[in-house]
């Protein structure tokens, strides 16, 4: 009984030194949030990072129980600058945004693996490089095309037969795509050629890894629906960039076993695999819903000029 009351009265103590008003709270959750790369990156046993740890927790203990006033000035804040404020509002503004900031990702992993591929002198990151500039090339003509059929004032049946080509485009050079796929799992299962990675590279390598393969798979459930299927369109591709993604953390963390490892052999054969697969069958999905589509479409507009 007497832990009991002393668990509640620890509670409301904490809920009387957390429970402040909102713009108190968001300066100290936005303090906590900075403080925590630096305390996690120079961590030693003194007396100053451990104070900064217990900030942080006080931080996020306020972020808990503040967090409904935090929400509402964030909104605040939102709407009283123009860009955030469409990006709030305006669906198709938002996931143009997202597009070109997809485009933008993929140049600095190009960059990232150009430098990976001198530094290691390594094959397997210029194939990687490879691979980033297609997606990069069809994320700048996915993104070129939105740009121009908006630009036309395209609308209706006809915006949309326009989207569906980009839609197949897209799928088309999905399964070109899985080509290179393909070649690198043969070359990373058969060639066995693996290369003393150091943990920063393999740190940075799993960070977008788990960023790629979370926000691609969310996304693709999110907008597989949407009605514009040049924004369908790329958040499919995400969702390859992340598995592929993921396929890449898996070779590099399998470089620091021993040489002639069977596991290894293996574990890159079977995942290769599954990843080409599910490349090839997510492509194929995409160029027959949309020539089917398109087809319907085609026949609805021949049937009705029949009829005039």
């Amino acid at each position: 009984m007497k832990s009991k009351k002393h668990n509640k009265n620890l509670i409301r103590a904490i809920k009387r030194v957390s429970v402040i008003s909102a713009m108190p709270a968001l300066i100290i959750a936005t303090v906590a949030i900075l403080l925590l790369p630096i305390v996690v990156m120079t961590f030693r046993w003194t007396p100053q990072h451990i104070l900064g740890i217990l900030y942080i927790i006080y931080g996020i203990i306020v972020i808990v129980v503040n967090r409904k006033g935090i929400l509402n000035i964030l909104k605040k804040i939102g709407h009283a600058i123009p860009f955030i404020d469409r990006m709030m509002n305006e669906k198709n503004f938002r996931f143009r945004i997202f597009m070109y900031w997809g485009t933008f990702i993929s140049f600095l992993m190009l960059v990232f693996y150009i430098i990976a591929c001198y530094v290691y002198d390594s094959f397997w990151f210029g194939a990687l490089a490879g691979y980033n500039l297609i997606i990069m090339i069809i994320r700048v003509v996915m993104s070129r095309q939105d740009f121009y059929y908006k630009r036309k004032g395209y609308s209706g049946e006809k915006l949309h037969r326009k989207q569906l080509g980009t839609f197949r485009w897209v799928g088309v050079s999905i399964l070109l795509l899985n080509i290179v796929i393909g070649g690198m799992a043969l070359l990373m299962t058969f060639e066995n050629q693996y290369f003393p990675y150091n943990a920063a590279l393999i740190m940075s390598i799993a960070i977008f890894a788990i960023y790629r393969f979370v926000t691609g798979i969310s996304n693709a459930k999110k907008f597989s629906e949407n009605k514009n299927k040049i924004f369908s369109a790329s958040k499919i591709l995400d969702m390859i960039i992340g598995i592929m993604a993921m396929y890449t953390l898996q070779t590099t963390m399998l470089s620091l076993l021993p040489d002639n490892n069977k596991g290894r052999f293996y574990a890159n054969l079977v995942v290769g695999i599954i990843v080409f697969f599910i490349s090839l069958v997510i492509g194929v999905h995409m160029v027959y819903t949309s020539t089917k589509e398109i087809h319907s479409i085609e026949k609805k507009n021949k049937i009705d000029k029949s009829v005039v």
